[in-house]
């Protein structure tokens, strides 16, 4: 016998207005092309549940289940999934919505304590200097980041600082 998910409209709109209400307000926009995961780092590196899965599993009203998922910690904040993305959902908002509703009940891996601190620190869990290489295929040098904005590093710092993590005194 094959297992299968039994869909709960009540679960499922319970699933997205959390996501969204924690700042993916682009998941009913996702149509599910897998552009996203295609050029995301984290599911490169086998991170399974980022972008396209991610919201795939918060559409299908799987939130409770997922909410001791490690591997959305992985995402490396590069906003490369959110410049692909055809529909305008904005991928990597939907994966920090999902950390906010994990970081909301305390249920981050303790392997991201080291990303969250870059995070922090530098606006970004993991951080390559992409510059030459974007110039090369025609992107402005500078991603549309906050490794490049000093003012959008202190609103992330006082996101932080005002979440739940932020209670936990690892900042």
């Amino acid at each position: 016998m094959s297992e299968y998910i039994k869909l709960d409209s009540d679960k499922i709109s319970e699933a997205v207005k959390t996501i969204m209400d924690f700042g993916g307000t682009g998941i009913l926009k996702c149509v599910q092309c897998g552009a996203c995961s295609s050029i995301c780092p984290g599911v490169k590196a086998g991170f399974p549940v980022l972008c396209r899965l991610l919201i795939k599993k918060v559409l299908d009203g799987q939130l409770e289940e997922m909410i001791e998922e490690s591997s959305t910690w992985g995402c490396q904040a590069c906003n490369r999934c959110t410049e692909i993305c055809p529909q305008g959902v904005r991928p990597q908002e939907v994966v920090f919505a999902f950390r906010r509703y994990q970081a909301n009940d305390l249920a981050f891996s303790t392997s991201a304590v080291t990303s969250q601190m870059n995070l922090y620190e530098s606006g970004h869990a993991v951080f390559t200097d992409a510059r030459e290489l974007r110039k090369k295929v025609g992107l402005t040098p500078e991603a549309p980041t906050s490794a490049y904005n000093e003012k959008a590093k202190k609103e992330i710092q006082t996101l932080l600082d005002n979440s739940p993590m932020g209670e936990l005194g690892i900042f």
